[in-house]
């Protein structure tokens, strides 16, 4: 609409700001507009996210990164004992005895085009602050938990967990390839159980606890019928601050990052949450996990964005086991399809 008077350009502003006042909510006594707060600030953020924008900010981030990695790449070779698939697909066919994937083809080098457009697609597909979700996103998570638990595909998942031969945390029986795999084993676990949801409701995230700011379990989330969920803190644990993970996230190789994020911030929130969900091996079935590595994950991609380093692995303990992924797979969120 073209503006043709003074008296209409007037009339549009009065309007917009009325709109703006009614949108973010900034009214004083006065009915006037007060300046936002970094509260406010942080509220419109989330918004944004939630409304598919995209951070200017993120998005060159990603673009040095793809330019860095591009630099580093080396091509993927496929054999009949290392299969290697492209990403995106349904992850899986839950079958009694073993794991199947959809496999669209051999992964390849995206040209600069093509990683544009999965990069522009993913930051549109955000997974967000479970605070923010809201009284309708979270039935809408919910009712998936139930359905895949009632599928029986949450309990098949869940018992991935139980088996340590996996080597997804740092113990003594996984050697040091347990630490290196602690950060990938579980993006592609948490990714695997978004699949799952996305049966139920096509367009679901699996929402992240930010529990350096959020210092509420998030018990609204299901309790499945074989789940305990204590007072917590009561046997002990701690939720780390703001500044912890700021510290973590200025570790400067991949080693030191991941042992500070899983020793300095994961273990004490599992522990802290005082439950079936600080039992190591039991730890899914308790669906507040899920929330929890979605942080994790999050912050290691936010440590991503700025540093290149990479789980130090090859060979058999590159691969995700029991998918067929390798870290390498894993490595950048963008692959996947999502982004916080």
């Amino acid at each position: 609409m073209i503006l043709k008077s003074s008296k209409d350009r007037a009339k549009a502003a009065e309007d917009g700001a009325r709109h703006q006042h009614d949108a973010d909510g900034h009214g004083n006594a006065a009915g006037g507009m007060r300046f936002p707060t970094r509260e406010d600030l942080a509220g419109m953020r989330r918004q944004w996210r939630a409304d598919g924008a995209i951070d200017p900010e993120r998005l060159s981030l990603r673009l040095a990164r793809y330019a860095r990695d591009q630099e580093q790449e080396r091509e993927p070779v496929a054999t009949a004992a290392n299969p290697l698939v492209r990403l995106g697909g349904r992850f899986a066919e839950r079958t009694s005895t073993d794991f199947k994937v959809e496999t669209r083809g051999l992964r390849a080098r995206l040209t600069a085009h093509d990683w544009l457009d999965v990069l522009i697609q993913s930051l549109r597909r955000t997974r967000l602050d479970h605070r923010d979700l809201g009284a309708s996103g979270r039935k809408q998570f919910n009712d998936a938990l139930k359905a895949a638990y009632a599928r029986g595909d949450y309990q098949w998942l869940a018992a991935w967990h139980e088996d340590m031969s996996h080597r997804m945390h740092t113990m003594a029986h996984a050697g040091p390839a347990g630490t290196q795999r602690f950060l990938p084993w579980h993006r592609i676990y948490v990714f695997g159980l978004e699949e799952f949801l996305r049966t139920t409701h096509p367009n679901l995230r699996v929402p992240y606890w930010d529990f350096a700011n959020d210092h509420s379990r998030p018990d609204w989330v299901w309790q499945p019928p074989d789940v305990e969920r204590h007072a917590p803190g009561e046997e002990g644990g701690s939720l780390p601050d703001q500044a912890t993970i700021d510290t973590i996230l200025l570790k400067s190789t991949y080693t030191d990052f991941t042992t500070s994020l899983e020793f300095d911030a994961h273990n004490g929130v599992h522990n802290w949450c005082n439950g079936t969900i600080s039992d190591l091996a039991l730890a899914a079935k308790d669906p507040i996990f899920w929330l929890l590595h979605a942080n994790v994950d999050r912050i290691w991609d936010t440590w991503q964005l700025t540093h290149a380093g990479k789980p130090n692995v090859s060979g058999v303990d590159a691969y995700l086991d029991p998918t067929i992924y390798s870290t390498e797979d894993v490595n950048d969120i963008s692959h996947l399809g999502y982004s916080y």
